[in-house]
């Protein structure tokens, strides 16, 4: 059976710094929820928990105090509201989260590819393609190595363009297919979810050899996936779930591809 676009487990709403759309909110997610048959929508705004010492200096106010002011979650029958979060690992591999706050939650991404963040997730600036592929594949293998419950966890946006600006394909060109193997052969046998949230409708053919290449790996090693907007307002979400089905239809995934966590229960 082909795996369903039924859900929509990376968004933010105002609570997040960077979503300044006043109408992103709890209520209307849950509406764009009802509107697209989506079974399950989870909050995910931007966090590092004030429990976890860094040495980067993050934003005042995606602190798990804030975080928290979303709930009580708006209720429907058929549409479900889920509390979550997006998180960074620093410059040092420090993860943003206590596992404390993990068990709070019903589900965490985490973004290992926010590599714009000089001062934060990276020291410096990053300069070359060959860097940044060097960082992309650092951060994944920490994460993979810390002890968390994966069964509730997903890897964010793995190509966004937040990894080098204008240069993504370059990077994501550089990535070895034997380290990918690795990596992903990893994510399965951990049970981490890979967050699907490129838009691929107006992709040129180019673009997506290069781009959906991690995807497929991660198919062949036997990982699950899940489906994320990671729409900070509401204009995104007009042809999300047209976007959605296209990446399904790409990568030619069942239902045995979807992450348990985003199953009808």
């Amino acid at each position: 059976m082909k795996f369903i676009a039924d859900h929509d487990f990376h968004i933010h709403t105002t609570v997040s710094s960077c979503c300044r759309d006043e109408n992103q909110t709890p209520e209307n997610l849950l509406q764009y929820a009802i509107r697209n048959g989506f079974h399950k929508v989870c909050i995910t705004n931007h966090l590092w928990d004030e429990s976890v010492p860094s040495e980067a200096e993050w934003h005042p106010d995606h602190t798990y105090e804030r975080l928290k002011t979303v709930l009580p979650l708006p209720t429907h029958e058929g549409a479900k509201l889920l509390f979550g979060a997006e998180t960074d690992i620093d410059y040092n591999n420090v993860l943003g989260i206590s596992k404390k706050t993990i068990d709070e939650m019903d589900f965490l991404t985490v973004a290992t590819t926010h590599l714009h963040l000089a001062g934060n997730t990276v020291r410096e600036k990053i300069q070359t393609p060959q860097q940044a592929a060097e960082i992309w594949l650092e951060k994944i293998r920490a994460l993979l190595n810390m002890d968390l419950p994966f069964h509730k966890m997903g890897i964010a946006h793995l190509t966004c363009g937040h990894i080098l600006k204008n240069q993504t394909p370059q990077v994501i060109e550089l990535l070895p297919h034997e380290d990918l193997y690795g990596i992903f052969e990893n994510c399965a046998n951990k049970g981490v979810g890979i967050e699907l949230n490129m838009k691929t409708l107006a992709m040129d053919d180019e673009s997506k050899r290069i781009l959906l290449r991690p995807y497929y790996i991660a198919k062949d090693c036997g990982c699950k996936f899940y489906l994320g907007s990671d729409s900070h307002k509401q204009s995104a979400l007009e042809n999300i779930k047209a976007e959605f089905e296209n990446i399904i239809t790409l990568l030619d995934l069942q239902e045995k591809d979807k992450f348990p966590l985003v199953k009808r229960s």
